[in-house]
């Protein structure tokens, strides 16, 4: 569970002492190094989110950031945009803020620390409806925009609330989970109701991806994936000839998949997840979200901030 480690202890030492106590976002010099966690493009602007509340933004597809006026310095672990305006990230003591400039500030929509669980990964349909998801199979939805979020635990058959990891549409519609001990989920109503599915695989799955073709790959801790090719019915395992965790998936226009996560680990996939090319950074440093950039280079987000890196797709 090293990466399920890494996201779900990612909170800065005081974080925990001053677990009542709402405090605006880290500032400094330093804060384009700040451990990042997610990060997305929304038109031409590109949002990352990390520890301390750090959010950065880049109009320029980035060459330069900016820190963006956040309310809380909670860590940030995930962030989507419903549209070129409204946004939403999750984070640490059950944590969700909202933009609706773009992601140039932020206000506070959630926030239940007695809880005690980090939001790992949200789904936003349109600006009013949307889905967080994260530790002990927390569940918090929205059907007006963020300004209310009911919430509910997601159990297995066994009554077993894990750590929900990741959230995302299929090419069918349907909406997909996964989680620890191999768990997947799906649901065919919006996320109204939920199914357990059979899984290949007693490991933690920590994220989705959707390279078409109807196919849903599901990434897991050291080196495993699974594939379905009737939504989520029946899956088999997929060999990626890596032993690393396998943290985010970015899907390409032309359909090729690139998978990133531990230990410098990238792997590149042209048939829709079915085999995959290793290309391993050499400095070996965590990898918790790559984007391309619009000359041909990629962004990798992790250890360290954000580092502009060439990958060799072929």
């Amino acid at each position: 569970m090293i990466l399920s480690a890494w996201l779900l202890t990612a909170a800065p030492p005081l974080a925990a002492a001053q677990a009542d106590d709402v405090q605006p976002a880290a500032t400094g010099r330093n804060v384009a190094k700040a451990l990042l966690l997610d990060a997305t493009r929304v038109g031409e602007r590109i949002v990352a989110v990390g520890e301390r509340g750090i959010v950065l933004y880049s109009d320029d597809d980035g060459a330069s950031w900016k820190q963006a006026a956040v309310p809380i310095d909670a860590t940030l672990t995930a962030v989507t945009f419903a549209d070129a305006e409204h946004g939403w990230i999750t984070g640490h003591d059950a944590t969700i803020i909202a933009t609706v400039d773009g992601g140039l500030t932020w206000t506070l929509q959630h926030r239940e620390p007695e809880l005690d669980v980090p939001l790992l990964a949200l789904y936003f349909s349109d600006i009013n409806t949307g889905i967080a998801v994260g530790g002990r199979g927390n569940m918090f939805r929205t059907t007006d925009g963020g300004k209310t979020w009911a919430k509910e635990v997601l159990l297995t058959r066994d009554q077993f609330d894990g750590h929900l990891f990741g959230i995302g549409k299929a090419d069918s519609g349907s909406l997909f989970i996964a989680s620890e001990q191999g768990v997947l989920f799906r649901s065919d109503d919006a996320g109204a109701t939920w199914q357990q599915l059979v899984s290949p695989y007693n490991g933690s799955f920590f994220g989705l991806a959707f390279p078409g073709k109807g196919r849903v790959v599901a990434f897991a801790m050291i080196g495993n994936a699974a594939v379905s090719d009737d939504n989520g019915a029946s899956w088999r395992m997929v060999p990626t000839g890596t032993d690393k965790s396998l943290m985010s998936g970015t899907v390409l226009p032309d359909g090729t998949l690139v998978i990133a996560g531990l230990d410098g680990a990238i792997l590149v996939s042209h048939d829709a997840g079915e085999t995959y090319l290793s290309k391993p950074q050499p400095d070996r440093r965590r990898v918790a979200r790559l984007l391309p950039t619009r000359d041909g280079a990629w962004l990798a987000f992790g250890d360290g901030g954000v580092r502009r890196i060439t990958l060799d797709l072929n």
